[in-house]
């Protein structure tokens, strides 16, 4: 029994691709979430436009700067279009909260002349009700520590708040996407990683090339074919997610099904170079999993890369899937239309072509 056990223990110790799935696989989970603030509040951004410019003014900047849940940025009150575009943000989701601190907060003798008190104001869309009430909270706190002098005062008479009406979205809807995006990414790269390297194994490729069949036929017969099955697999995830569990899709179907077919290029793409590193059918499903992985967890698939700390929110926009993610929930749930979405569209064209570049110059028939 031991000798066995001894005997079993040494083969499972040569399988080195069954000990990464085994120790560094949960390893690799437990570290991507544990990179992930679940705990706190994700950073809400906050542009502050300040048409006062004095001492209180100036402190009650400093405090909200030093809200643990605020990012802080400042705006130019007077520059041509900088409220217009703060508010433009604020409806596209871009920015959580905008506050306008009025002249008066300052002068109050301008305020006794006007008869009445120029409220603070503060700006936010009806998504995210929740962080909207903590963030109102703490704005109406600081504010009112500034302005009554210990005295009592009627809150609603130095702090307003302005509602911008957008559609809401539900975590769900955000998720299925996500999940969409998941799916074509993983298909993509491990089915064409796995299937070129059983080609190579078996000879396929080297048989190929003394056929009257030209390459390029054989290689876009394949695109296609994952191209069509990238289409179909589209379909199902949203239609098992709207029909079944209810997600609201409203944006251009069409327009998805596009932005689809780029970014399933895109991962076509990164499994034709795995499959010329790959030495085996297996060691091309290892690879095409390890390089998915943190594109699942880092792109936002699942939760938003603020929660992410120091500077990997920037490092996953450097991530392919990332793009396809947001020109995804942009125009799926968000209504926008294919080209408002140029920046991510031109980002998965760019990595299209360097990717096919690399494809082309490492592929190895034999």
């Amino acid at each position: 029994m031991l000798a066995i056990t001894v005997a079993n223990i040494k083969m499972m110790a040569r399988n080195r691709q069954g000990l990464f799935w085994a120790l560094v696989f949960p390893l690799l989970l437990v570290t991507v979430f544990g990179l992930f603030d679940f705990r706190g509040v994700t950073p809400a951004g906050l542009a502050v436009a300040d048409f006062s410019g004095g001492f209180k003014a100036e402190l009650l900047r400093e405090r909200l700067a030093g809200v643990a849940f605020l990012d802080t940025e400042e705006l130019e009150p007077e520059a041509p279009g900088a409220l217009a575009e703060a508010r433009q943000r604020l409806a596209d989701g871009d920015l959580g909260y905008l506050l306008l601190i009025p002249p008066g907060l300052d002068d109050p003798a301008a305020e006794n002349l006007a008869g009445a008190v120029e409220p603070v104001t503060l700006v936010y869309a009806t998504r995210n009700p929740e962080r909207n009430q903590l963030v109102e909270g703490a704005v109406h706190s600081l504010v009112i520590e500034l302005r009554s002098d210990g005295q009592p005062v009627l809150p609603q008479r130095l702090v307003a708040s302005e509602v911008i009406e957008t559609p809401e979205v539900d975590y769900f809807d955000t998720v299925l996407l996500g999940l969409l995006g998941l799916g074509i990414m993983t298909n993509s790269i491990i089915s064409i990683a796995v299937r070129i390297s059983v080609y190579r194994n078996q000879a396929v490729l080297k048989r190929l090339l003394v056929t009257p069949l030209p390459v390029w036929k054989f290689f876009a017969g394949e695109i296609a074919a994952h191209l069509l099955l990238a289409m179909a697999q589209a379909l199902i995830i949203l239609g098992v997610g709207v029909l079944v569990f209810g997600a609201s899709i409203p944006g251009n179907l069409g327009w998805s099904l596009v932005i689809v077919l780029l970014g399933a290029v895109v991962f076509l793409n990164i499994g034709f170079i795995l499959s010329a590193w790959a030495r085996s059918p297996a060691a091309a499903s290892g690879m095409g999993n390890a390089v998915a992985l943190p594109m699942m967890f880092l792109a936002g698939t699942f939760f938003s890369t603020a929660s992410l700390p120091w500077l990997l929110p920037y490092a996953a926009l450097a991530l392919p899937l990332t793009p396809m993610l947001d020109a995804l929930r942009a125009v799926a749930i968000n209504g926008a239309s294919l080209w408002e979405t140029w920046p991510q569209l031109a980002a998965l064209a760019g990595w299209a072509v360097a990717t096919a570049a690399v494809a082309v110059r490492v592929f190895r028939f034999s």
